[in-house]
């Protein structure tokens, strides 16, 4: 190998412009120097596969920023599961040549329905208060409407689930202690505001119904009984009510009392009656 191989081996390893050279070298010292930093986190779990990041505080505390490590990237609506919590990319810088910065918010609700193919699906998102969506009254000559009081924002990652999800979906959001959890239906399904390149966070508002007898409160799901059965209940034996469960008809009180036969004190509509 002359001389002129090893200079083209040298300018293929830095770049053969002075741009390349300087973006190469950029990347190799970030990566030696992020891993000696306090905000560098081994093996944080993103969309289910371990990766090495960085996490920087903001001013509120259920935000941070996340960053890549150099010519790595990170999709946006993806789920970090960090410190014990699981967090949500919600936005992405585009330019993303040497690193990848996101912003990520803390999720706070795990949100479950069933879907059209009647499997119950669950994903975390975020619930926020929904008082800044057109809040107040607002009133004229005919009428006074109250806006705003009763609706809630959420934030969920778009999916080939929850791009399913619409104006007909209704969901219990509510503290699983409070009772009886508050039913809410999507009112306002916008799937465009949020996504880039197929990627992003749906933001929908919520407005709040009433709860039905359909919605199991103990699975927090609504309109469960739509498509499930309900179960008997703790003391229902499958017997009818009257019936012996050991199957000893003398121990039926509306039966005969002596366990007998028919005795032939049976209707011609195969009742019992009295002789």
């Amino acid at each position: 190998m002359n001389g002129w191989d090893l200079y083209q081996e040298r300018l293929a390893v830095n770049g053969f412009k002075r741009r390349e050279s300087d973006k190469r070298r950029e990347m190799r010292r970030l990566e030696n120097k992020l891993q000696n930093s306090l905000s560098f986190f081994s093996g944080v779990t993103v969309d289910g596969k371990l990766r090495d990041v960085a996490i920087i505080n903001s001013d509120n505390l259920d935000e941070k920023m996340i960053f890549s490590m150099p010519g790595e990237n990170l999709r946006n609506g993806a789920y970090v599961e960090w410190m014990d919590n699981v967090w949500l990319i919600t936005e992405k810088d585009a330019n993303n040549e040497v690193y990848t910065r996101c912003k990520m918010e803390q999720c706070n609700y795990l949100l479950r329905w069933i879907d059209d193919n009647n499997i119950i699906r669950e994903q975390w998102c975020i619930v926020e208060d929904g008082t800044k969506y057109l809040t107040g009254e607002f009133e004229d000559r005919y009428f006074v409407a109250a806006r705003g009081d009763s609706r809630v924002g959420l934030t969920i990652s778009r999916n080939c689930h929850t791009a399913k999800l619409n104006r007909k979906h209704r969901f219990l959001l509510d503290d699983p202690l409070s009772g009886r959890p508050l039913a809410f239906t999507l009112s306002k399904p916008l799937k465009i505001g949020g996504i880039f390149n197929g990627d992003g966070v749906y933001k929908w508002v919520l407005q709040e119904v009433n709860s039905t007898e359909d919605d199991n409160f103990d699975l927090m799901i609504a309109d469960y009984y739509k498509y499930f059965p309900r179960e008997a209940d703790d003391d229902d034996d499958g017997t009818a009510p009257g019936d012996d469960p050991d199957g000893d008809p003398g121990n039926d009180p509306g039966g005969d009392p002596g366990g007998n036969e028919d005795d032939g004190s049976t209707n011609e509509n195969g009742r019992r009656q009295w002789l």
